[in-house]
């Protein structure tokens, strides 16, 4: 039984390393998992497969020559976050085991409450290739159980003292009489007379994986040994380990929820954020972003560069030039209380040389489509002419807006790595047209 825990362990291992490649830079904006973000967060997952008991009453090691037995199960599952998830699941089977001229025969119901974690979402940030989810299980409840032991051959029912001298060795049968029947859930003196199952406390622990069919479907696959806490599902107590049972099963999951949204679990770790983090513990970083904002402070208050005087022929070229930059938050098209003072800035210049006219130039970091970013900058670019013209009272006339999407990045955070800074290309810039 460790044994085949163990290959299915480096089996689920061996999947996650064939599939855990993918482009973290080129996720698509609903790919990207933020906190408060809109996702659908439940799931409801029907499965099927074998029941593999692991008893005093059987004559194999890890799986059953004959008589295999299959159960249903149906689980609902609420999603903690992407790697975590809080779920129910009900499973029902017959059971069987032989051992020598006798065996038992019965069936249960089973109850449980079960933690899953995606290890994929802890390991890797998100799903191998978009497509496959590896988890871990751990949980607890209740079995609910009826089984009775009879002779192969005749089908009898046994008595305790036709296996059990009463007396003669420990046993767990310090309160049943010798002539009584050895079933659990049935009379005892009436082996056909059903009473209430009785119940113990069973622990499941197991690995999953699942295969993203579309945004609201998965097929998938677990194996989970339960873990009961009693040594009864048999009817046998007499032997030294509590029983349990493997139960694998191949599922169908279907994510609730609107079909425009992804379940959380699909998602990806936002890398933006765990990189800030890590410059806010690296000194180093700490410098370069108290430089940033003194360049910042310096383009916001002195955006007016000095007259230069260019001597050529004894002629004098008088020029006058004006560029300022706005930043802006990961996703976002929302001009900032810094900003306002930029824009400030912009305006009092606007206001002073009544004939510029100005160039807002728009882009966005890297993350996310071509065709998303483009969109997103015109959306910056036009939020900073709104303030101008709407605030400050600017003649719309004055500008011209040129959305750039991720070109030209001023930072390239790939080949930069760890070191390059998503903020500097999240931006308008804003130029004074020449002619």
């Amino acid at each position: 039984m460790k044994r085949s825990l163990l290959l299915i362990l480096l089996y689920f291992s061996g999947v996650s390393l064939a599939f855990s490649q993918i482009d973290f830079g080129n996720l698509e904006e609903e790919q990207i998992y933020r906190k408060g973000g809109k996702y659908n967060w439940w799931s409801v997952s029907v499965g099927f497969g074998p029941v593999i008991y692991y008893t005093d009453v059987i004559d194999y090691t890890i799986f059953p020559s004959e008589n295999w037995k299959f159960g249903p199960s149906i689980s609902v599952a609420r999603q903690l976050g992407r790697s975590w998830a809080l779920e129910g699941q009900f499973l029902m089977a017959d059971m069987y085991g032989q051992k020598y001229n006798r065996y038992f025969e019965g069936d249960f119901r089973e109850l449980t409450l079960n933690l899953n974690a995606y290890l994929n979402q802890l390991l890797m940030g998100g799903p191998m290739r978009d497509k496959w989810n590896v988890y871990a299980k751990l949980g607890i409840g209740v079995n609910y159980f009826r089984s009775a032991m009879r002779e192969q051959g005749t089908d009898a029912f046994l008595r305790v003292n036709d296996i059990f001298t009463m007396g003669a060795y420990p046993t767990n049968y310090a309160d049943w009489n010798p002539d009584d029947f050895l079933v659990i859930g049935y009379k005892r003196d009436n082996p056909t007379e059903e009473v209430k199952r009785k119940s113990q406390v069973v622990v499941p622990m197991g690995l999953g994986v699942r295969y993203r069919l579309s945004k609201s479907f998965d097929l998938g696959m677990e194996t989970s040994l339960r873990n009961l806490v009693a040594d009864n599902l048999d009817v046998d107590m007499t032997g030294a380990d509590n029983d349990s049972y493997m139960y694998t099963s191949f599922s169908l999951t279907y994510k609730i929820g609107k079909k425009d949204k992804r379940h959380a679990s699909w998602t990806y770790k936002d890398f933006n954020l765990a990189y800030e983090r890590d410059r806010a513990r690296d000194p180093l970083a700490q410098k370069l972003d108290s430089l940033r904002k003194e360049l910042e402070w310096l383009a916001a208050n002195d955006s007016v560069k000095s007259d230069t005087t260019v001597i050529v022929s004894e002629r004098i070229i008088k020029k006058e030039s004006f560029a300022s930059s706005v930043f802006f938050d990961f996703d976002k098209s929302d001009i900032t209380q810094r900003a306002h003072r930029t824009l400030a800035n912009v305006a009092r210049f606007m206001r002073n040389n009544p004939n510029a006219k100005l160039l807002v130039q728009g882009y966005c970091d890297d993350r996310g489509s071509y065709e998303y970013n483009e969109k997103l900058s015109e959306r910056r670019c036009k939020a900073v002419v709104d303030v101008l013209v709407k605030d400050y009272g600017i003649d719309a006339s004055r500008f011209s807006i040129e959305p750039r999407g991720k070109r030209e990045l001023l930072s390239d955070t790939r080949s930069l790595a760890p070191r390059g800074v998503h903020l500097v290309n999240r931006r308008v810039d804003i130029f004074q047209i020449t002619e």
